[in-house]
C-alpha cells in the first residue's frame, strides 16, 4: 500500500510537470526537504543533558550544537538524513574528554532542532554557522547526507579552518540523491529536470558541481572514507570509482555493516584517525 501511494505521488507529479512545471517543481522539492524526525532514546536524553547547548540562527532556521568536555583540540560530529546528534554517543564514550572539547550538531527537522523540513543548502548554512561559532577545528566526522554538505562548503571556501576530515557513508553527490528520488517516486526525465532547475535557484552554486568528486579533488587535508560494500541508501560502487582516481585518501572499507556503520572496528578507526 505505501510503495502504491509513493507510485501515485510520482504519477500526479509527472502529469504536473506538464501542466504547471512551476508549481510541480516546488512541491517535488519540499516533499524531498520533508523530514520524519527520529526519536530521542533515553540513553540519548541523558547524552544530551550531559552536553551545553547553543542554538544557531540561520537565515530562516535554527539549530542546535551539542558541546561536551573542555580540550584543546576540537571536534565536530555531523549526523545524516533523519538522524541526530545521540548516533555519537559511542565516540563520546572512547574520546578523552580533557584532551578534546566535542561538539555535534542537529540540523533542522532533527534531534534537539526545530523545524520539520532540510536542504543540503541549509544543512551548509547550519554547518558554517557551527565553524563560526567554535572556530579552528582538527576533525569533523560526518555520516550520510551530512558529508554532501560538508562538500559543498569547502567547495565554496577551501580555507576553512579544519585540519581533518572523516568522511562516512557518503552519497557520490547530489545526482545520487536525485536518482534515489527518481526511482523512489517513479519520477519522469521532465519531472527530475523541473526539480534540478529549482534545486539551482536554492543552491549558491550549481547542484551539479555538489558532489564527493570535487571535494576530493580540491581538499588538502588529510580524509578518511569509511563505506560499507552492501551499503543499499549509498551504493558503494560510485564510491569506489571515485576512490580509484585518489589512491592516497584513506580509507576503512567494511562488508556487512551497511549504512549505519555502527560497529566497534569503525569506532576504534575513526578514533584513531582523530588522534593520529
Amino acid at each position: 500500500m505505501k510503495q502504491l501511494i509513493t507510485k501515485s505521488i510520482g504519477f500526479f507529479l509527472n502529469a504536473a510537470a506538464v501542466i504547471a512545471p512551476g508549481w510541480a517543481a516546488n512541491f517535488a522539492f519540499n516533499l524531498l526537504c520533508k523530514v520524519r524526525r527520529a526519536g530521542i532514546s533515553e540513553k540519548g536524553k541523558a547524552f544530551f543533558e550531559k552536553a551545553t547547548q547553543h542554538t544557531l540562527l540561520l537565515e530562516k532556521n535554527t539549530a542546535v550544537l551539542h558541546k561536551w568536555g573542555s580540550g584543546p583540540k576540537n571536534i565536530l560530529f555531523l549526523h545524516g538524513w533523519e538522524s541526530n546528534s545521540q548516533r555519537w554517543l559511542p565516540y563520546y564514550n572512547m574520546l578523552e574528554k580533557e584532551k578534546y572539547t566535542i561538539y555535534a550538531l542537529d540540523a533542522p527537522g532533527h534531534g534537539m532542532s526545530g523545524g520539520d523540513k532540510l536542504n543540503v543548502e541549509v544543512f551548509r548554512q547550519a554547518i558554517e554557522a557551527a565553524l563560526a561559532r567554535i572556530g579552528p577545528i582538527d576533525t569533523i566526522i560526518g555520516h550520510s547526507l551530512s558529508n554532501t554538505a560538508v562538500g559543498y562548503c569547502y567547495i565554496m571556501n577551501p580555507n576553512v579552518d579544519v585540519k581533518k576530515f572523516i568522511v562516512m557513508g557518503a552519497a557520490s553527490g547530489m545526482d545520487a540523491v536525485f536518482t534515489y528520488f527518481k526511482e523512489i517516486l517513479g519520477l519522469s526525465i521532465r519531472s527530475v529536470a523541473n526539480l534540478s532547475k529549482k534545486v539551482n535557484t536554492i543552491f549558491k552554486i550549481p547542484h551539479q558541481e555538489v558532489k564527493l568528486m570535487s571535494f576530493l579533488d580540491k581538499v588538502t587535508q588529510p580524509v578518511l572514507v569509511i563505506h560499507d560494500k552492501n551499503d543499499a541508501v549509498t551504493p558503494f560502487k560510485p564510491i569506489e570509482n571515485v576512490l580509484k582516481k585518489h589512491p592516497k585518501i584513506n580509507t576503512y572499507i567494511t562488508c556487512g555493516l551497511k549504512h549505519d556503520l555502527k560497529a566497534e572496528e569503525v569506532y576504534a578507526k575513526v578514533i584513531a584517525f582523530i588522534d593520529s
